[in-house]
């Protein structure tokens, strides 16, 4: 690739990014007639019209929309790249805002002291909410998505499957009994899990052992969008929960809490932080590191 040519595809990728020319020189630095050239070579060079100009707007082609998909990902992967050799120079900084849920954020809460003394130059503000978050149209850097990843533009880094059980208090399970296998779950009081992954209330649990699966429907009087509130319930006896191995793995050794149905286990709950783009500064690389290790 010669560099006229990459110079050529980046004043593109910006005329079509701004639909405008003129809004393209602006962000380029360059005088419109330069735009313009540069567009037309790259035209010349694949053989093909990529925008469709007007006197009062300029449009993509079909073959311009999906050249510029792919013009957008070579961009992003050369800008990586040099921002990659400018954050080994430098330390994280500037302003960070996550969204993320309550739980996840005090899942983080006994690292973020540490955190915060390790990079004094990043502000990390967080905005806890279970509604799902665009990050690039509510302008957050990080968007913390508990489940399977909605179907956008977003770009999607995994950064835990979560082991799901069956939990209860050995004080509920001493007054109404052991389930033994996945139906007896039907007799049992649940404390469910209400609109926390925008899914409605979880009446209905999939477990499985190894290659079985199974769906036994559920029923309770009480349910919550908070893991942490569902846990201090089962706790004090409420009833069965499925709950994630990592927050109950203390009150299981001290005795506060039973794992049922030890040979089931419910899907593996994956976690994904959700950003508007493949290209992250070093604020952002260094503060989903710091999450994948305290996950």
């Amino acid at each position: 690739m010669t560099p006229d040519l990459l110079r050529n595809i980046a004043v593109f990728a910006e005329v079509a990014k701004a639909k405008s020319f003129t809004k393209a020189g602006l962000a380029l630095d360059l005088p419109k007639s330069t735009v313009s050239r540069r567009v037309a070579e790259l035209e010349r060079e694949v053989g093909l019209r990529l925008l469709k100009r007007t006197t009062q707007k300029v449009e993509l082609t079909e073959e311009g929309q999906n050249y510029f998909a792919s013009c957008r990902r070579l961009l992003e992967d050369v800008q990586s790249a040099h921002e990659e050799l400018i954050s080994a120079r430098h330390r994280p900084r500037g302003h960070l805002r996550v969204a993320a849920t309550v739980d996840f954020g005090l899942r983080l809460v006994n690292g973020l002291t540490r955190f915060a003394a390790e990079y004094p130059d990043l502000v990390l503000e967080f905005d806890f909410t279970t509604r799902r978050v665009d990050p690039l149209t509510e302008n957050y850097d990080v968007a913390i998505h508990i489940g399977a990843p909605p179907d956008s533009g977003l770009t999607a880094k995994k950064l835990a499957d979560v082991a799901v059980h069956v939990y209860a208090s050995p004080d509920y399970l001493a007054g109404h009994g052991r389930p033994l296998t996945p139906a007896d779950l039907s007799a049992h009081a649940c404390v469910l899990e209400g609109r926390l992954h925008q899914i409605g209330i979880q009446n209905t649990w999939t477990l499985t052992n190894g290659r079985r699966r199974v769906e036994v429907d559920v029923k309770g009087t009480l349910s919550f969008n908070s893991i942490g509130i569902i846990r201090r319930l089962i706790l004090g006896g409420a009833g069965l929960a499925l709950l994630p191995e990592s927050i109950c793995r203390k009150d299981v050794e001290a005795g506060r809490l039973v794992r049922v149905l030890e040979n089931w286990s419910a899907p593996m709950l994956p976690i994904y932080a959700l950003t508007s783009t493949r290209l992250m500064p070093a604020k952002t690389r260094t503060f989903l590191d710091f999450v994948q290790a305290n996950l």
